[in-house]
């Protein structure tokens, strides 16, 4: 009976209603959308979801449907407030049928536009480098493309280039250093760089600031780094450096110490070796300038690598490590000692050889004197042309095979054993001590030519031919 009146009132029936909504709804779709009887009617109602209030087609939509009209019309705060019952019903029905219409466009469109957003963003990214790049290259009025390529390393050599901080260096003078090694184009250029990527200071755990420091060190560089990959190397290889200390006894020879400053990670053997070859030091230190006829010497600075305790850096600059050998030896080396050296007739060359043969000869301070003595007693007699020492040989003797192979021995040989040439070896044999220089500037008094050693290092010294073959045949010999 209510259903009745309601018709009549409404002058619709349910089915006349689903009609005019269908109709009006497929005005908004691509195509028509289908609807299911069982979607629509019971009892003459549609049915809606409250959930769906808030989805697409709710408040928000710039155009509404007017209930029996087939035109669609601009929705008003005022209209939009006005709504029956029943228009809102509509309103949310055609909602969910356009939601379910359609499922797979709208997620696909979201994708693309995701999609379009990143490749935008990216290509933004890499144009506004470029022109920073290019800005800053304007700027330090320096060309481009080798800027650039600072940045790029594009095709660049790979050669690797050794580096050497003596101490630790700011980003500036580290820049500096690079471009004077020819591994970068610009170093004003790198600096702005370097600023911007972040490799001019660091962040305290306080929250502040402090410039970097690239730590002393060797390190083998390539311009195909780039100026980036470069710093990078440097900080890294330069992060777990510490301290290690070493002690190099009285009569090490440059051999002995080079060993043991590779073993303990200090500097390589090889970038030892060529620093002590090279003429590096040779005007810092002028007891260095006495060193003559080089080239049949073993090694040029043996006998000056002082030995004592000392501090390294692991990795550290091998000329700064054989500096502080060097500039040990020079402190070392006092006004007393020059002072006597100067009131005799040998230089300072002269005296370190003779101490070195002392530091391998004796057992003690007090025999050192005494041998000393026997030295220059025979190298100031006519009478005696060989000083006869056995460890001015063995000094070549050590490294037989691999002289050999360098077809050096022979050479070397006949300019340090005392038993084939006249006076002094051509340089000294090993690194001596304090003792050893003391005894060598300032020998005791005597007039002994011979000395002979037991096996427990006992002296046996004479002064004629005869009384030493007597010590000899004592001892067994």
């Amino acid at each position: 009976m209510d259903q009745q009146n309601n018709n009549k009132n409404n002058g619709a029936t349910p089915d006349d209603t689903y009609e005019v909504l269908h109709k009006n709804f497929s005005l908004f779709g691509d195509e028509p959308v289908p609807a299911e009887e069982s979607d629509v009617k019971n009892s003459g109602e549609i049915y809606f979801s409250a959930n769906d209030e808030n989805e697409e087609l709710g408040v928000g939509e710039d155009y509404d449907l007017a209930l029996f009209s087939d035109e669609p019309r601009l929705r008003t705060s005022q209209t939009s407030s006005n709504y029956s019952p029943l228009e809102k019903r509509a309103r949310v029905k055609k909602q969910a049928g356009s939601k379910s219409a359609k499922p797979q466009l709208k997620k696909t469109g979201k994708k693309k536009k995701s999609k379009k957003k990143s490749s935008t963003a990216n290509l933004l990214v890499s144009m506004g480098v470029v022109v920073f790049v290019i800005v800053l290259a304007l700027l330090v009025r320096i060309p481009i493309l080798g800027c650039m390529n600072d940045v790029l390393a594009i095709d660049r050599p790979d050669t690797q280039i050794r580096v050497i901080l003596e101490n630790k260096m700011s980003t500036s003078d580290l820049l500096d250093l690079l471009d004077d090694k020819g591994l970068i184009y610009s170093s004003d250029f790198c600096k702005l760089i370097s600023r911007f990527l972040g490799y001019t200071r660091v962040l305290q755990s306080d929250g502040t600031y402090k410039e970097r420091e690239y730590p002393a060190g060797t390190y083998y560089l390539s311009s195909s780094m780039g100026v980036e990959g470069m710093l990078r190397e440097i900080i890294t290889s330069g992060q777990e450096q510490s301290v290690v200390t070493l002690t190099f006894p009285e009569g090490y020879t440059i051999d002995q110490i080079v060993e043991r400053l590779a073993l303990n990670g200090v500097a390589s053997e090889n970038a030892l070796y060529e620093v002590i070859n090279s003429e590096s030091f040779y005007e810092q230190y002028e007891f260095l300038s006495y060193i003559e006829d080089k080239a049949y010497r073993y090694r040029n600075l043996e006998g000056y690598l002082y030995p004592d305790t000392y501090e390294f850096y692991y990795g550290e600059n091998p000329e700064s490590v054989i500096n502080k050998f060097l500039s040990n030896f020079n402190d070392k080396w006092n006004e007393n000692f020059a002072a006597l050296a100067e009131n005799s007739n040998y230089n300072i060359d002269d005296i370190i050889t003779v101490a070195s043969i002392l530091q391998k000869e004796a057992s003690d301070a007090d025999q050192m004197k005494v041998i000393s003595s026997i030295i220059y007693n025979r190298l100031q007699s006519s009478s005696f042309p060989f000083i006869n020492c056995d460890s001015t040989a063995k000094y070549i003797t050590a490294h037989e095979e691999e002289l050999k192979e360098m077809g050096s021995y022979v050479t070397l040989r006949s300019h340090y054993d005392t038993y084939q040439i006249t006076g002094l070896p051509v340089g000294p044999i090993c690194s001596p001590g304090l003792d050893a220089i003391a005894a060598a500037v300032s020998p005791a008094k005597t007039n002994y030519y011979y000395f002979l050693h037991d096996g427990e290092g006992n002296i046996y010294l004479a002064t004629t031919a005869a009384e030493h073959e007597y010590n000899q045949r004592y001892l067994g010999n």
